[in-house]
């Protein structure tokens, strides 16, 4: 019979189980799983744990597993509740009660492979890299047997390198089967099988050897970059937190948020990561959204809002119910759109194909001729290895693409596909939004205006980051960026009141009010403001955001707050100029006031002001009647212009949800030099496939020939291969670390009549572009 240790539930909570190293990996209704950290490798304890576990009424078996402190319990529901099995574990953690039973040392249960998530590319990659790593060394003891040794090199179909050959053939032969039997497409799969045989069959298993070793080389160092290339976009994208904390039974418990389920409600205290996509149940709180619409200012979020995974909470608690989680959240979708985005061929590498087909027609008719004409199946042979093994030239492209699509991931930018890295190149228009795109993330302080003469602006800068001291909200830290600059410590203070969304009520050590907030937040407070009416109407005309600052119960001054002009702007305008785009929009919907007065700043041929987004898609529309055109914007509005433009560019991790899923192009670090970094690329790509290319084709002429006139033997054939194969792997690896230049090294070169390149304060004496703050930070748009 059960024995209930203790009647009366330990007080346990979120501080209690942390401290004890408690926690919670599962919980659902009638089965728990914690993880206890003291109990990690420690059998006797996990024995102890287990038997103090299986007395408690209402527990129907607990299960243990000393390798990693894991327990498991299966209960009634209807008896027992997760806050007293927890409290019974940490009570037994600081208060251990040791049975003199004795402890059965569990055994860790054998794990269902069924329900493991295998990794399908890392199992493909393992699989490719056993093969080369088993090829490779029969190719080393062929040449060591050859060389080094001298030793005669048995070929035949039934020796130790035919036997290899063949079993090296099966996996080939399965893929090239499958290509043309269930895909219905012609590669290079069946022939390079069919050759391989054919060379076995001849009684040259070492060039069959050859032809084997290359593909599967080739075909790893493909898997390689790949990898590469979704792991440095799964860097970029990985800002979920691996754990959170679930209300289970009215109780905070840490939880993984892998197992975290629908309906769950997740509680999210300030400064935490919201771990999945959902609805809000209960609370305020400010929210970090930059991770999704890459927008730097906090938005409010009470009940019934939408939040996302990844999304920072900076003031309030949230407690939101779950609605998506994992891989179903909008975050993980974006991760699997940019890493589908290999599938997505560029034509460069279309044209790869139809060469490679085309070469190999080619090839197996120059040997269908050599065979005829000399009657000498050797040299057939050579021809054919040389011709009808075009490997190099499917790699020529392919390769170089894949490699700058890594490059470009590790820099922070996410291209969709080797199709959108070309035409970038190729584009000579672009339309750019204003907010979010040509200004910055972060708020500055660009205006202070005070009540009377008397009042100095380091007087009210001073009073405002008093009261925002202790604030996280992006606006707060440009208050006190300002302060800093100024040299201005902010008052001591014995109480601060944050209004979400409103403003802050500060109460100062000699007991004066301080109030820092919008409209109206001041009006709620009975402050009249109706002096500053003129100058913040000419802020909010300038699209800036006002701040009041007011002390006791009346007005002191105000601030005009707003995200400045992007330091790097300019440059990379005049530089994307310089490199041949001939036009250059800007596409808004500010007012018209706005739009002209970056007219003055940046070098744009045209300027549409207050556009409506379908307005936007049309304007896009009408420019693509005579050109490509490249759209660059962040938000919602911008969404139907980046699907319509012939290369859609978003700034910010995601970027509006409906903005990422239309753009091809993710400036993930919301820097513009991604722009012309990108455009450098392209160029470079196009250059490195042009080199794969000739190399490739020249080496595979100049051995047919060779072949035909009986110089080149089958031997020599498959090493033609290696080395035009090789060459072409490193050659394209080049992109892999290439850097591609953002700023022009002779001058800016554009023809805008926006820039002086003679303009000493643009550039350095060694001719290097300076980086421009006081100018841009200026100029208030």
């Amino acid at each position: 019979m059960n024995v209930i240790l203790n009647n009366t539930p330990f007080p346990v909570n979120r501080a209690m189980l942390k401290s004890t190293g408690v926690t919670v990996k599962q919980s659902m209704s009638g089965r728990l799983r914690v993880r206890v950290k003291s109990l990690r490798s420690d059998s006797e304890k996990s024995g102890w744990m287990l038997e103090k576990l299986k007395k408690v009424a209402g527990v129907i078996a607990v299960e243990s597993r000393f390798h990693t402190g894991s327990v498991i319990i299966h209960f009634n529901p209807e008896k027992l509740t997760i806050r007293f099995l927890l409290g019974e574990i940490v009570e037994q953690i600081l208060h251990p009660i040791r049975t003199s039973a004795k402890v059965v040392t569990p055994v860790p249960s054998r794990v269902d492979c069924k329900t493991c998530d295998c990794d399908e590319d890392r199992v493909s990659f393992s699989n490719k890299l056993k093969r080369v790593v088993f090829l490779s060394g029969f190719m080393v003891y062929s040449l060591a047997r050859m060389w080094i040794f001298r030793l005669p090199l048995i070929q035949t179909p039934l020796s130790i390198l035919g036997v290899v050959s063949i079993i090296g053939t099966i996996p080939l032969l399965k893929e090239a089967i499958t290509d043309t039997v269930e895909k219905k497409k012609l590669t290079v799969k069946p022939f390079l099988a069919a050759g391989s045989l054919f060379t076995i069959g001849m009684g040259e298993a070492f060039s069959a050897l050859q032809i084997l070793w290359i593909y599967n080389v080739a075909e790893l160092t493909e898997d390689y970059v790949a990898q590469r290339s979704r792991q440095a976009i799964r860097n970029i994208l990985e800002v979920a937190p691996a754990n959170a904390y679930v209300l289970v039974d009215g109780m905070e418990v840490e939880t993984a948020v892998a197992d975290i389920k629908v309906d769950d409600v997740v509680v999210v205290h300030a400064g935490e990561k919201i771990p999945v996509d959902g609805l809000v149940e209960k609370g305020e709180a400010m929210v970090d959204e930059a991770s999704i619409n890459g927008r730097s200012e906090a938005i409010v979020h009470s009940q019934g809002d939408t939040v996302f995974a990844g999304t920072i909470v900076n003031q309030g608690i949230l407690f939101v119910k779950t609605v998506k989680t994992g891989e179903d959240t909008y975050l993980s979708q974006i991760m699997r759109m940019v890493e589908d985005s290999m599938a997505n061929k560029a034509p460069v590498e279309q044209k790869a194909d139809q060469l490679a087909s085309r070469l190999m027609k080619i090839g197996l008719t120059a040997t269908a001729l050599t065979f005829l004409l000399t009657g000498d199946p050797m040299r057939a042979l050579t021809v054919m290895l040389v011709m009808s093994c075009p490997c190099a030239t499917v790699l020529a492209a392919s390769s170089a693409v894949t490699a700058s699509l890594a490059n470009a991931a590790k820099h922070s930018v996410l291209i969709k596909g080797g199709l959108y890295l070309e035409r970038i190149g190729e584009a000579d228009a672009y339309c750019l939004d204003k907010t979010g795109t040509l200004t910055s993330d972060q708020p500055h302080v660009l205006g202070v205006y005070t009540r009377t003469p008397f009042l100095s602006e380091d007087k009210v800068i001073s009073m405002a980051a008093t009261a925002e001291s202790h604030n996280h909200h992006p606006m707060a830290q440009a208050i006190l960026a300002e302060a800093d600059k100024r040299g201005l410590s902010p008052e001591a203070h014995a109480v601060c009141d944050f209004k979400a969304g409103r403003g802050v009520e500060c109460t100062t050590a000699d007991k004066s009010i301080i109030l820092v907030g919008n409209r109206k937040f001041m009006e709620e407070n009975g402050v009249d403001v109706a002096w500053f009416n003129k100058k913040s109407t000419a802020q909010r005309a300038q699209g800036n955001t006002v701040v009041y600052v007011a002390n006791d119960g009346k007005a002191q001054g105000m601030l005009g707050v707003a995200n400045p002009i992007r330091p790097e702007a300019l440059r990379v305008l005049n530089c994307l100029r310089r490199d041949g785009v001939k036009s250059m929009h800007l596409v808004t919907g500010d007012t018209e006031e706005v739009a002209r007065t970056m007219m003055d700043v940046f070098p744009f041929d045209d300027c549409k002001a207050g556009l409506m987004p379908e307005e936007k898609a049309f304007h896009v529309e009408e420019l693509q009647k005579t050109t490509p055109v490249v759209m660059v914007g962040d938000g919602v509005n911008d969404a139907l212009a980046l699907a319509k433009a012939d290369i859609g560019v978003a700034m910010g991790a995601a970027g509006a949800e409906v903005a990422m899923e239309a753009a091809d192009i993710a400036l993930a670090d919301s820097n513009l030099e991604g722009l012309v970094k990108v455009r450098n690329l392209s160029h470079q790509t196009m250059r490195v496939i042009d080199q794969n290319h000739y190399f490739a084709i020249s080496t595979d002429l100049v051995g047919a020939v060779l072949g035909m006139l009986g110089i080149l033997s089958p031997v020599m054939a498959g090493m033609i291969h290696i080395i035009h194969t090789g060459g072409i792997l490193v050659n394209s690896s080049r992109l892999l670390s290439w850097e591609a230049p953002v700023l022009p090294i002779d001058g800016c070169g554009c023809s805008s009549r926006k820039c002086d390149h003679s303009d000493k304060t643009l550039f350095n004496e060694d001719n290097t572009l300076k980086v421009i703050k006081d100018f841009p930070e200026k100029v208030s748009i």
